[in-house]
């Protein structure tokens, strides 16, 4: 159990550096992201969908660039929840378009 606390603080740990740096690095993200929701959504989806192993030997590039996909993803997703239904109506019929 003592290593499995190792290794999810370890997972944190990088996890928080790379939050930090994006959101230093991408006002956009401070705005609209909470840096603990994020944090705690990124390590939960790290560990469901990578073994440890992976994430261990993951390039501190690969995983920012990995955060900041998800990282984009949730604000835009936070920013269609503030359209009105006119503006979400314009956005899906541009979607369709392309």
């Amino acid at each position: 159990m003592l290593s499995n606390d190792v290794t999810q603080k370890s997972l944190i740990q990088r996890i928080e550096q790379v939050v930090a740096i994006l959101m230093e690095e991408r006002p956009l993200f401070k705005k609209d992201l909470d840096y603990a929701e994020m944090v705690n959504h990124l390590a939960k989806l790290f560990q469901q969908n990578l073994p440890i192993e992976e994430f261990n030997t993951m390039s501190e590039q690969e995983l920012k660039k990995h955060c900041s996909l998800i990282m984009v993803t949730e604000a835009v997703a936070g920013t269609l929840n503030e359209l009105s239904p006119e503006q979400l109506a314009i956005f899906d019929d541009a979607i369709k378009r392309k």
